[in-house]
């Protein structure tokens, strides 16, 4: 049992059953299942006390809290396993995951940080498949409409060490925290990918990423910027490079696709 994973919840009792049942279902690598309540009053509680008796592995910090990062921060605190991930209660991991991350996090020899890809999937709409491969600072501080950047949670993992060497998530980020962990992590140590489907994401309505879009935009933008400042030169030439690349490569993108229905009309 090396795994530790944090569910975050505030009145979450639509979801949070399923996400209990989903962490199950991978396995006795799962040392202990935490879930980091904010003070929950509409049956959330209730039901992780009727799993807590079917599943002992599962344990409650209780709230109130300052917030997600607040509950996060508790949460790897408790930490008893050497490796954490974290599972939002309306998400969901892939059969086998975290058996398969921890099996790559023991096999690498520094303190590390491991994604897969993440599905996004879109409340009656379409599903995407994010692929972050490119984990360099300089790359990710392009921002995700040039560049692909671990999300959700649902798709990463890493050691609980590493919250020795880069701190907490900021309590005063409500949005954009795991962006800004993620930043600390790729300054202090190397980011690793893994081409196979991990996690999944879903955007409902009622969910904290689409009730607070404009202000999760203006938190990660707020990083980027603040972040941007201590590039080396060689990185800032580097992510100059990308940038390019990726601009030529919309570019391209839009041109074939205007001439494809141009091509449509003939």
């Amino acid at each position: 049992m090396q795994a530790f994973i944090i569910t975050p919840t505030f009145n979450s009792s639509a979801y949070i059953e399923a996400c209990i049942e989903n962490v199950r279902a991978q396995g006795d690598v799962v040392a202990e299942h935490i879930i980091a309540d904010g003070g929950s009053t509409d049956g959330t509680l209730e039901i992780v006390a009727r799993l807590r008796n079917k599943y002992p592995y599962i344990s409650l910090l209780p709230g109130p809290d300052k917030g997600q990062s607040d509950a996060l921060n508790k949460g790897t605190a408790a930490a008893t396993a050497p490796y954490i991930g974290i599972l939002n209660c309306d998400d969901t991991y892939e059969p086998m995951v975290v058996r398969q991350a921890v099996a790559l996090l023991q096999s690498l020899p520094q303190l590390v940080f491991v994604t897969g890809n993440r599905l996004f999937a879109v409340e009656g709409g379409d599903s995407t498949m994010t692929r972050p491969k490119d984990l360099r600072v300089e790359s990710l501080l392009l921002g995700p409409n040039l560049v692909r950047f671990p999300a959700n949670p649902a798709s990463y993992f890493y050691s609980k060490d590493l919250h020795d060497l880069v701190g907490g998530y900021d309590v005063d980020d409500h949005y954009a925290m795991d962006y800004d962990f993620i930043i600390k992590c790729a300054l202090k140590t190397k980011l690793h990918y893994v081409d196979e489907h991990w996690g999944n994401f879903y955007l409902h309505a009622g969910c904290k990423t689409l009730d607070n879009s404009f202000d999760a935009v203006a938190q990660l933008e707020s990083i980027i910027a603040r972040y941007q400042k201590i590039l080396t030169p060689e990185q800032l030439r580097n992510q100059s490079r990308i940038r390019g690349f990726k601009t030529l490569k919309a570019a391209v993108r839009k041109t074939r696709d205007r001439l494809k229905k141009a091509a449509k009309k003939l």
